[in-house]
């Protein structure tokens, strides 16, 4: 015994490497049947022999789906004129492999649970039963060369409906059924390993080039996504720099325009100024000797002066009181002082703010003619205004 699994051993590991998905087989073995006899009404245990076909289809590398056809007799089962016990089923079953298949596996055991027809003929009475069974059992698949295995399998069926010419029982139907069969299972509808593996190269290859496309396309549209944004950008940086750009002409021409506008001002106010130097520069009031009153020649200067003053708010101006060389230095002075303030009482009572007119006193010390001649001492008797802006 322990030769032939050996060499059964060496034999699976010789096939080669390939994988079927259908099975056939022709089973047959002992069937121990335990019901009621329906002629006497007693319990009774019956031996069967039983003869049949099973068809499988891979659904997985654990479970396949299996159809079986069994049928079993006592006795004769072709002995004519004579009731002996007989019976046929018809089911169908899950078959789960406790370990997953491989290419090159050998052993493989499994358990199987379905449910099957059984319709029965009992030993010396003619009338049949129906029977609705519940189905389950262990097994054994040895695999022996490429197409052929040897399977070893036991089921226990349970009645749950049985019909007879008595009438129709449910759940309390007696008759439960074990059977034990052997066979020599035939496997066909192979795929070559290297046609599999192809398969599946294909297969990989489809997934592989489907994946890549999709990370093509995935990278496609997130270089669209980065193109947009950076087109989004480059836009908003050209319409910036169009606007920084528009921004800065209109500030350099409004700087331009304003440095235009203040300088044609300034040429204007250097111009005016320089007018109203030259205007004031004429204003001088000539007065009497030791005299510092106003005469209404000079008041009439110097209404010009107010005047020109209040046109023009932003300049200030300067009073310079001056004497001749009569008389000591000391009343000089005080006589040019008192000439300067007289000028520039009269200019605030004509509405001439005082903090825009500074008064100077020089007495005899800024002649503009010789003291020597009374014309000369006419003219340096004076008062002078000027703009001090």
């Amino acid at each position: 015994m322990k030769k032939l699994l050996l060499g059964l051993l060496f034999l699976s590991g010789t096939v080669a490497a390939q994988e079927n998905d259908k099975s056939l087989v022709i089973i047959g073995g002992p069937t121990d049947l335990w019901t009621n006899n329906r002629l006497t009404g007693k319990d009774e245990f019956n031996a069967f022999t039983n003869l049949g076909v099973q068809f499988s289809k891979r659904k997985s590398a654990n479970m396949d789906v299996v159809y079986t056809s069994l049928a079993g007799f006592q006795g004769e089962f072709f002995s004519p004129g004579a009731w002996n016990g007989k019976f046929i089923s018809a089911g169908a079953n899950m078959r789960y492999f406790f370990i997953p298949r491989k290419k090159t596996s050998v052993f493989k055991p499994f358990f199987q649970i379905g449910a099957d027809a059984f319709a029965r003929r009992d030993y010396g009475y003619p009338g049949n039963a129906y029977e609705l069974n519940a189905v389950g059992g262990l097994g054994l698949d040895l695999k022996v060369a490429k197409n052929f295995s040897i399977i070893v399998q036991s089921n226990l069926a349970i009645p749950m409906a049985q019909s007879t010419e008595a009438g129709v029982k449910i759940a309390s139907v007696r008759g439960s059924n074990n059977s034990t069969s052997f066979g020599l299972v035939y496997h066909f509808g192979f795929k070559a390993a290297k046609k599999k593996m192809d398969e599946e190269a294909a297969i990989a290859a489809a997934k592989a080039a489907e994946e890549a496309a999709a990370k093509a396309a995935a990278e496609a549209a997130e270089q669209d996504r980065i193109a947009r944004e950076m087109a989004a950008k480059k836009a908003a940086a050209d319409a910036k720099e169009k606007a920084d750009a528009i921004a800065k002409a209109e500030a350099e021409a409004k700087a331009k325009a304003e440095a235009i506008a203040k300088a044609e001002a300034e040429v204007k106010a250097a111009a005016q100024l320089k007018a109203d130097q030259e205007a004031m520069a004429e204003t001088t009031i000539l007065y009497m000797n030791n005299k510092w009153e106003l005469t209404s020649e000079s008041e009439a200067k110097l209404k010009v002066v107010a005047s020109a003053l209040t046109a023009r708010p932003e300049i200030k101006v300067r009073i310079d009181g001056h004497s001749d060389t009569y008389g000591t230095s000391k009343n000089n002075l005080k006589a040019s002082r008192f000439r300067a303030q007289g000028a520039a009482k009269f200019l605030v009572k004509n509405g001439i703010a005082a903090s825009r007119l500074k008064v100077n006193a020089y007495g005899e010390d800024k002649p503009v003619a010789s003291n020597k001649t009374k014309a000369g001492m006419t003219l340096n008797r004076r008062i002078e205004i000027r703009i001090i802006k």
